[in-house]
């Protein structure tokens, strides 16, 4: 299970404001979630140099060989 950041109060509150009405174990399983979406954004958010592209690793069989 992923953690959220948010507590189970201020995870409702953001449910209310984004117009949902849910029940309470609806609401448990939305803040579950929740913290995978925070855990893959975190991902992305990284600063990365554009070489971990595999593509722009790759070699040709052979190329090597010479």
């Amino acid at each position: 299970m992923s953690q959220t950041s948010l507590t189970e109060a201020e995870f409702a509150v953001f449910i209310q404001r984004a117009g949902f009405t849910l029940m309470p174990a609806e609401i448990a399983e939305y803040r579950e979630a929740y913290g995978y979406v925070q855990s893959m954004a975190a991902l992305i958010r990284q600063p990365r140099s554009y070489m971990v592209e595999p593509a722009h690793v790759f070699t040709f069989p052979g190329e090597d060989a010479r």
